[in-house]
Formats: C-alpha cells, structure tokens, sequence
C-alpha cells in the first residue's frame, strides 16, 4: 500500500474536516516526494527514501515558523 491508497482508505471508511485533511496531506507529501526524487534524478544524484522522508519534513517544521 502507498500513501495515495492510504489516503483513499481514510476517505472511504472515515468522514470528517481531519481525514479529509490527512488524505490531502498524505497526497501532496507524496507529490513533493516524486517531485524530489525527479529534481535529484535529473542532477544524477541517488537518494534514499529516508533521506528524503527527513528532508520533507524538515521542510514542513521551517514552513510552520
């Protein structure tokens, strides 16, 4: 299961404004992720998923301040 079925599970077991807002979370995390994995691609440079996962998040914690 990826992110984007775990997004169309919530959505379809649960109802309410926080799923809702998970599932759309879950998807853009996903996109910036994909869009990352391209970006360090075409740069010929290869990187974990974890790494990225961290650099992701690192990303939101400067966005929230």
């Amino acid at each position: 299961m990826n992110t984007n079925d775990l997004a169309d599970r919530l959505e379809q077991f649960y109802s309410g404004t926080h799923i809702q807002k998970a599932a759309e979370m879950l998807r853009k995390q996903t996109d910036e992720i994909t869009a990352l994995h391209q970006i360090l691609g075409y740069e010929g440079i290869e990187v974990g998923q974890e790494y990225l996962d961290e650099c992701v998040a690192e990303l939101r914690k400067t966005q929230e301040k």
